[in-house]
């Protein structure tokens, strides 16, 4: 016995056949774009394996959207990074907060304890002598029960 269920890279292939009739009746211009699509949806494979209550083609529509919007939002980003840097204003707030911080941190640092100083490697040798005044005795340990 076999499989019942086709897998999805079979069906993908089935797909792909069907559409080289459309392919082939596009500008050449065109059928490079489409094919570019169709590698985009191809990314999504392992991910459509997993909705199978779905028409194979509304899997591969849905891979080459979602790429397609990825690639509208990296573009977006660029776009407003690009206004950000060129806008006087955004460079002041940005010019602003650095200054900020570098207040903020300079507080801190006047803020923080001051280290104690150490204590210097001539007075660490010298030995504490006991005071002869003071005798510590352990006899009242050992005569413990």
């Amino acid at each position: 016995m076999g499989r019942t269920i086709a897998s999805i890279t079979q069906t993908w292939l089935q797909e792909e056949a069907a559409l080289k009739r459309f392919e082939r009746a596009l500008r050449k211009d065109d059928q490079l774009l489409l094919e570019e699509l169709l590698v985009l949806s191809r990314q999504h494979l392992a991910e459509a394996s997993y909705a199978s209550n779905l028409y194979p083609l509304d899997m591969y529509l849905i891979a080459i959207l979602l790429e397609v919007y990825k690639e509208l939002k990296a573009l977006q980003r660029q776009v407003a990074q690009a206004e950000a840097s060129s806008d006087p204003q955004a460079q002041l707030n940005s010019g602003k907060e650095a200054r900020f911080l570098q207040l903020l941190n300079e507080t801190l640092e006047s803020l923080a304890p001051q280290e104690v100083p150490q204590p210097e490697a001539e007075s660490l040798q010298q030995v504490v002598q006991p005071d002869p005044a003071i005798s510590i005795s352990y006899t009242s340990f050992e005569e413990a029960p």
